[in-house]
């Protein structure tokens, strides 16, 4: 028997309020545990939007169900601490390093979480897998390069300990060695909790590297102006997910 999804999205859009745009098209989706998913599509096809949708991110519309719950308004800080957007160009505050990494341990929505308490040495020992001395959180975050922030952001999701990661281009500013520990880690992470299934994980990542995307995933999505395109395959389930989402569009 297959195990329930651990996140579905049902009908979610996005419109941009100042043009009237549709950003996002009713897109629907099922993830489960130990889900390795590449998202391709041209610049401007909405892979991003659809990412940040995901996450909860941004104002949009539609149905979020994470574990069997539905995902209401004051779920949302909590459920960003599991299903985690890393963006090609991550945010930081002034400040260390350091108190980046902290800072999210701060907010009230640690205490729901599966891990609620910075831990330094954690921080310290995933620095050094990925190639990076942990001097670094002794740095200002404004003085770090692009590579070293999309490492640094790979961290902090890291350390909350999340079910789902969101890649957005997350090597696009790294090197080739970089980018192999970048994915090794990715990797890794994924297989720490998917033997056994019982508290599994999955990642979806956007790239316009097809190399990667084959290296890395198992399934490909694809985003056509706005529109999520899902597998049809007979063994695909996501195939009913794409009939509610041509119905709900007045297709089929």
């Amino acid at each position: 028997m297959s195990q329930p999804p651990l996140l579905q999205i049902h009908n979610v859009s996005r419109t941009d309020t100042s043009t009237g745009k549709h950003l996002l098209e009713s897109a629907s989706l099922l993830i489960h545990a130990g889900d390795r998913i590449g998202l391709v599509g041209n610049s401007g096809s909405g892979k991003s939007t659809f990412l940040r949708a995901m996450a909860m991110l941004d104002r949009c519309t539609g149905e979020w169900i994470f574990n069997g719950n539905t995902i209401t308004k004051d779920d949302i800080p909590a459920y960003r601490r599991t299903v985690i957007y890393l963006s090609q160009r991550p945010f930081f505050t002034t400040g260390t390093v350091e108190e980046n990494l902290r800072l999210p341990f701060l907010f009230k929505s640690a205490e729901t979480g599966a891990r609620d308490s910075f831990q330094r040495d954690l921080a310290a020992s995933t620095m050094q897998t990925l190639g990076l001395s942990p001097q670094i959180l002794n740095q200002p975050a404004e003085s770090l390069s692009g590579g070293e922030q999309q490492m640094v952001s790979l961290i902090r999701a890291l350390l909350l300990d999340p079910r789902i990661l969101l890649l957005d281009e997350p090597t696009a500013a790294l090197d080739s060695d970089a980018k192999l520990r970048f994915e090794e880690r990715i990797l890794k992470w994924h297989r720490e909790s998917n033997a056994g299934n019982e508290y599994g994980r999955a990642f979806l990542w956007t790239s316009h590297d097809p190399n990667q995307v084959d290296r890395l995933t198992d399934q490909t999505l694809t985003m056509q102006q706005g529109e999520l395109i899902l597998p049809t395959g007979p063994n695909s389930e996501n195939q009913s997910a794409n009939k509610s989402n041509q119905q709900a569009n007045g297709v089929g």
